[in-house]
């Protein structure tokens, strides 16, 4: 026999903090997107006003989140964005996307998996085919890497889709799955 003790006052205001915060999940989550996409271009902006050490910290904040390579990444007046063209695309994609969504929501059906992996597979390759150039060296993918070129627009595209399929086939499941999981639990059926 399992007894069941009644929450504590401290677990009961974890647990109405917990409801509000996932009841405002996507609030949140574009909050979240919306820092992590404008504090790299902080940087730039930090080192240009003079305050190299705080550019520089958010560049090195930056460094295991993102390659940096200098020729896939945008400059502000003549210094790094401390992420890269892919990022930006699908940073700035799902802060946007989750605004979209948030209009959406109630109609949007969540997007199949197989359109899903449709949308993620051209990020998959160009990003696999950056890797083993980057890896092998042999002259696959490199002197096209300026704005506007072939390798820039594939990297902003391939981002934007991939952070597409991301809103399409996560954000409808887990806006789903959590209305559920605020709902009130169903009295038992009385037999009659």
């Amino acid at each position: 026999m399992t007894s069941t003790k009644a929450p504590s006052v401290w677990e009961n205001r974890v647990n109405r903090i917990v409801y509000w915060v996932l009841a405002r999940w996507l609030w949140f989550l574009s909050g979240l997107l919306f820092i992590y996409a404008v504090v790299p271009w902080l940087s730039p902006l930090a080192r240009a006003a003079g305050l190299d050490w705080l550019g520089q910290l958010l560049f090195i904040i930056y460094v295991p989140l993102c390659h940096q390579h200098a020729d896939r990444s945008f400059f502000v007046y003549g210094y790094q964005v401390a992420f890269c063209h892919r990022d930006v695309a699908i940073y700035t994609t799902l802060f946007a996307g989750g605004l979209w969504f948030r209009l959406v929501r109630d109609w949007l059906k969540p997007l199949s998996w197989r359109v899903g992996v449709v949308l993620i597979l051209p990020m998959v390759l160009d990003g696999g085919s950056h890797l083993l150039e980057d890896l092998l060296q042999i002259g696959l993918r490199n002197n096209n890497h300026s704005v506007g070129s072939l390798n820039f627009w594939l990297r902003m595209v391939t981002g934007m889709l991939f952070a597409v399929a991301m809103i399409c086939l996560v954000y409808p499941r887990v806006d789903r799955d959590l209305r559920m999981a605020q709902m009130p639990p169903r009295s038992p059926m009385v037999a009659g």
